[in-house]
């Protein structure tokens, strides 16, 4: 398969990626290096571009082709996102819907988004499952909750998955 990943370059794509390549996957990774431009090994099966998931050219350019989209970019945190809150959300929650618009466009197959497990807020039960309401908390959680929502509403175009790491 052909997986495209933005973040690729981030604290999880940069464990996936030599993965999905050693499982024989060709992977395209989107990501702004803000960890350094060497974090990824080379490899005839990845292509690594140095760019910002908000730019949708650069999107048009590089979706096309893919069978997987794999979206782990965004402002991973309460903290940092508190850090710029306008530009957590320009990340998280704006430049969201165009990523899934532009791959159901381009006949991707697959969208994987990494979510948070912070949409459920604080549970009193003792097991959080998916069937407990979605309360989040902060400004990211809020962020995370409603893209996948915006996720979610393609379902019947896309085959669609939403991951909430704890």
């Amino acid at each position: 398969m052909k997986i495209f990943i933005t973040g690729g370059a981030g604290y999880v794509g940069s464990k996936l990626v030599p993965i999905l390549i050693e499982n024989q996957h060709e992977v395209t990774v989107l990501d702004l290096m803000m960890y350094g431009e060497n974090v990824l090994d080379k490899d005839s099966k990845l292509s690594v571009f140095k760019g910002d998931i908000r730019d949708t050219k650069l999107l048009e350019e590089i979706i096309p082709g893919h069978d997987v989209v794999i979206h782990l970019a965004c402002i991973s945190n309460d903290p940092s996102f508190e850090l710029n809150p306008q530009l957590g959300k320009s990340i998280n929650l704006d430049a969201f819907e165009p990523i899934v618009k532009i791959s159901r466009k381009n006949k991707v197959k697959r969208f994987i988004y990494a979510s948070s497990s912070s949409v459920y807020g604080i549970k009193k039960e003792k097991n959080v499952t998916e069937k407990l309401s979605l309360v989040p908390i902060s400004t990211y959680n809020k962020t995370k909750m409603i893209a996948e929502r915006i996720l979610f509403s393609f379902k019947d175009k896309i085959n669609i998955f939403s991951v909430r790491p704890a």
